[in-house]
C-alpha cells in the first residue's frame, strides 16, 4: 500500500505543493491511481522521494532541488518520461535572462558540481533566485503539426481509387498502390497520444484527408482541424489522389498554417519528452534528420522513395548546383513554410506535375519529406540535427523482439512502426501485436479522442458530417 500522502500527490498531480504535467485526467482519484496507475511510477515516486527532491519549472519541466541517487535517477527519469514529464538537460547558455521568472540559470562551476542531475535525469540545471513563483518559458513562435491520414478500408474511397487505377495510363512504381500503404490500424490515435505526452508545446494541429475524419476524433477540440484535400488543392482536377507525394506537395496552402509546423505520418511516434531545440534553432533554422542509407543509382523495379529522391537531386542541381547523397529518415520533418512556397515558386513545373499524378510516378518529387531540407539548407534556412530514433518494419520476424526493447530499455524520442508490404496470413498477428504494443506505451485517452468511441475503432466518417 502507498502512503496517503503520495497517492493525494498523484490524484491532485502535485509534487511538493507544485503542479505539474503527469499526463493523468484531472478526475482520478487515489481509488484509480492505486488500481490502474503503473505500479513503477508509483515505487518510483516513494523511492526517490519525488516531493522533497522536484519541484515544477513549469507546466512540463521539472527541477532537481538535490541529488539523488544513480540507481534513483535513471528509475525516475524513465518513470516521468512514461508520464510526459518535460526533462531537459541545458548550459547557462541556453535560455535568455529572466526566461523564467524566479530562477536563474546556473554558472559553469554549479553546473559542473550538479553534472549528474544533468547526465543522469536530463533536468534543466536552474538556481532558485527567490523571486516570484516560477512562470512558463514562452515559445518565440508557434510549432503546428500537419499529418496525413487515410482509412484505406472505407469502401467508398476503396472505389474510387479502383476507378482511377482503371483509368491510369502507364505502369505503376514497385509499391505503389500496395495494400500496407493504405492501411489503417488506430496509428493515428496513439500518435497524438505520443503527441501529447511527449509534446504540449504544440500549438494547433492540422490533419489532411481524403473527406475522411477517424470516428473517434473529437472534432470539438479547437487545437484539431481536419483538413479535406480540396481545400488545399492549388487545381482541384487533381483529386481525387492516392499519391502521399502529391498531398505533400500542397501542405503549405492550409490555410491558418503556421510558419513553422512538423510533418507527420501516422505511423510516427514520440517515445519520450522532446522540445522545440530538437526541430528547430535559437535563430529559426528547420533541422532536418539524415539518414546512413544512400540514395543510390537507377535500377530496375526501385522504391517510389528512391525514384522521388532522384528527381530532388536533379532538382538541386539544376537550382543550386548541389547534389544530393542521403535520404532522410522516416521521423517527424520540421517545416518552413516559407521554404515549401519557394519550392512551389521556384519549380512549379515539377511541382504542378507531381500534384497531378494519382498515383505514384517516376516525375515524383517528395517535397516535404526530402526535398525541403536540402533545398532549406542551400537557402541557409536548414541545418543537420541528432535525434534519438528507431525503425520497426512490423512485417520483419523480429518486430515482436525490437518491440520489446524499444518499450522497456530504448525508449527514443522518436520511432516509426511501418510495413513495407501486406502481411497475409499474419496481418492478424501483425496488427495485435502492434495495437498491444501502442496501448502499453501510450495507455492514457489523449484530449483529442471522443471518450464513447472505444479503441480499435478506427472507421472514417465523412467530412461532411462536421458541416
Amino acid at each position: 500500500m502507498l502512503p496517503p500522502h503520495i497517492l493525494r500527490m498523484l490524484a491532485n498531480n502535485t509534487f511538493g505543493g507544485a503542479a505539474v504535467r503527469t499526463g493523468l485526467p484531472s478526475d482520478w482519484t487515489p481509488e484509480r491511481i492505486r488500481s490502474r496507475h503503473r505500479e513503477e511510477f508509483l515505487w518510483a515516486a516513494t523511492t526517490a522521494g519525488v516531493a522533497a527532491h522536484f519541484r515544477a519549472l513549469d507546466a512540463g519541466t521539472l527541477l532537481a532541488e538535490s541529488p539523488l541517487p544513480a540507481p534513483d535517477l535513471r528509475r525516475l527519469r524513465h518513470a516521468l518520461a512514461i508520464k510526459g514529464l518535460m526533462v531537459q538537460a541545458a548550459t547557462p547558455t541556453d535560455l535568455p535572462e529572466g526566461a523564467a521568472r524566479g530562477w536563474r540559470v546556473a554558472d559553469a562551476g554549479f553546473a559542473r558540481h550538479r553534472r549528474e542531475l544533468a547526465d543522469a535525469l536530463g533536468v534543466l540545471v536552474l538556481e532558485w533566485a527567490g523571486a516570484e513563483a516560477p512562470g512558463p518559458i514562452p515559445a518565440p513562435e508557434p510549432i503546428d503539426v500537419v499529418y496525413t491520414w487515410v482509412d484505406g478500408s472505407d469502401p467508398e474511397w476503396r472505389a474510387e481509387r479502383a476507378a482511377a487505377r482503371a483509368e491510369a495510363t502507364g505502369t505503376p512504381l514497385a509499391t505503389s498502390d500496395d495494400e500496407a500503404r493504405y492501411a489503417s490500424r488506430d496509428e493515428l490515435r496513439y500518435s497524438l497520444r505520443s503527441l501529447e505526452y511527449f509534446a504540449p508545446w504544440i500549438n494547433h494541429i492540422y490533419i489532411v484527408t481524403a473527406d475522411q475524419v477517424p470516428a473517434w476524433l473529437d472534432t470539438g477540440n479547437g487545437r484539431v482541424s481536419v483538413v479535406p484535400h480540396r481545400d488545399i488543392f492549388a487545381d482541384p482536377g487533381n483529386l481525387p489522389t492516392f499519391n502521399s507525394h502529391a498531398i505533400e506537395s500542397q501542405l503549405h496552402r492550409i490555410e491558418g498554417l503556421s510558419e513553422r509546423f512538423i510533418y507527420l505520418n501516422d505511423d510516427v511516434f514520440f517515445g519520450r519528452p522532446v522540445d522545440p531545440g530538437l526541430f528547430y534553432t535559437a535563430d529559426g533554422a528547420s533541422r532536418y534528420f539524415l539518414s546512413k542509407q544512400r540514395i543510390g543509382e537507377e535500377k530496375p523495379g526501385d522504391l517510389p522513395v528512391n525514384v522521388a529522391a532522384r528527381n530532388n537531386r536533379a532538382v538541386l542541381q539544376r537550382r543550386f548546383g548541389r547534389s544530393s547523397i542521403f535520404k532522410f529518415l522516416h521521423a517527424a520533418h520540421p517545416q518552413l513554410r516559407s521554404t515549401l512556397e519557394a519550392i512551389e515558386a521556384n519549380e512549379r513545373e515539377e511541382v504542378q506535375r507531381t500534384a497531378a499524378a494519382r498515383f505514384r510516378s517516376d516525375t515524383d518529387l517528395s517535397i516535404p519529406s526530402s526535398l525541403a531540407h536540402y533545398y532549406g539548407s542551400a537557402l541557409g534556412r536548414a541545418v543537420p540535427g541528432e535525434v534519438g530514433y528507431n525503425y520497426i518494419d512490423l512485417s520483419d520476424a523480429t518486430a515482436r523482439l525490437r518491440l520489446l526493447r524499444l518499450m522497456w530499455t530504448e525508449r527514443p524520442q522518436m520511432f516509426c512502426l511501418n510495413e513495407v508490404a501486406a502481411g497475409g496470413r499474419r496481418e492478424q498477428e501483425t496488427l495485435k501485436m502492434m495495437q498491444h504494443f501502442l496501448q502499453e506505451y501510450f495507455p492514457f485517452p489523449s484530449a483529442f479522442e471522443r471518450p464513447e468511441v472505444p479503441r480499435g475503432t478506427a472507421a472514417a466518417r465523412p467530412a461532411a458530417a462536421l458541416n
